[in-house]
């Protein structure tokens, strides 16, 4: 059988606080330095993330206006036929802090000035089908933390989308 024994440890000695001495006030003057360092550096980090939830705001506030504006051409886009008109509004639901404003209109193509040594029967190749495209722009407007934010898109669409009086339609 065996037996464990447990050996006695001597109390060390233990020295008197020094007083007057040189390390007197040392612990008190870093404790500081160190809580004013620990101080910026948590206020460094408040700031840093508070810049990140900002901007993670704005581009998820610019992604939402790009699929707004995709969605306010579309509806353009399936229409069979196009007016020049323009409109504004807000949108509903839980997109209502974004407004909206489209125009539909027309756009002149010039000419193009052909050189002077093109034979005329090549001239009638180069003679525009239309002098006009249709031209839809839209804009998506918004406002977070007091400032104004708007994205903008346009397409182009063949003279066919857009109703013209006849008159108007011959080249």
């Amino acid at each position: 059988m065996i037996r464990i024994v447990a050996a006695k440890s001597r109390p060390r000695a233990v020295r008197p606080p020094v007083r007057g001495g040189k390390s007197g006030g040392y612990i008190l003057f870093e404790t500081m330095v160190a809580m004013v360092l620990l101080s910026v550096g948590l206020i460094a980090i408040n700031r840093a993330m508070r810049e990140t939830i900002v901007v993670r705001g704005q581009a998820r506030d610019y992604t939402e206006a790009r699929f707004l504006i995709e969605e306010t051409i579309s509806m353009l886009e399936l229409q069979p036929q196009l007016v020049e008109a323009s409109k504004s509004g807000r949108f509903e639901g839980e997109h209502a802090r974004f407004t909206y404003k489209w125009q539909v209109s027309k756009v002149d193509v010039p000419e193009p000035e052909l050189p002077p040594d093109v034979p005329p029967e090549e001239v009638e190749k180069f003679k525009l089908a239309a002098r006009y495209l249709a031209k839809i722009e839209a804009t998506v407007s918004w406002e977070r933390f007091g400032r104004k934010y708007e994205q903008t898109a346009q397409t182009l669409w063949t003279p066919e989308k857009l109703f013209m009086p006849e008159e108007e339609r011959t080249p």
